[in-house]
């Protein structure tokens, strides 16, 4: 193959790392979300730097073309991603359902007449009878 392929690869894969540091640090993107990010970029940049890599876990695996390896190892990849977010959706739904039950208590308890008159009032209420 081409070198100035490795080259453009290794590239992007370099620019997709830094945007996802950039993305960190300006707390655009949590830490526990941008790891499986970092893993993904260094991944990339691996492949293009060492591109016989492939090819020998291609043929540890007996798969006799190389490039479907790397597309199984992708969506393997995007499986468990969607199985992180959905843990992720899971569990701030959960705490979405939580703070409105916790709401919807406190708003009752603000709006709901008060039963007992303070002293004040009783005495009031004593000295017109």
């Amino acid at each position: 193959m081409n070198p100035n392929i490795y080259f453009v690869s290794f590239v992007i894969g370099l620019g997709f790392t830094f945007m996802v540091l950039h993305l960190i640090r300006s707390r655009r993107l949590r830490e526990q979300y941008a790891i499986l990010w970092l893993v993904l970029g260094v991944f990339m940049m691996g492949l293009s730097l060492f591109p016989s890599l492939l090819d020998r876990f291609s043929a540890m695996l007996h798969v006799s073309y190389a490039p479907s390896l790397l597309y199984l190892l992708a969506f393997v990849a995007v499986l468990f991603l969607l199985l992180h977010l959905s843990l992720a959706v899971s569990h701030l739904t959960s705490h979405v359902i939580k703070l409105t039950q916790s709401l919807a208590l406190l708003e009752s308890q603000i709006n709901r007449p008060i039963q007992s008159k303070s002293p004040m009032d009783k005495s009031l209420q004593n000295l017109e009878e």
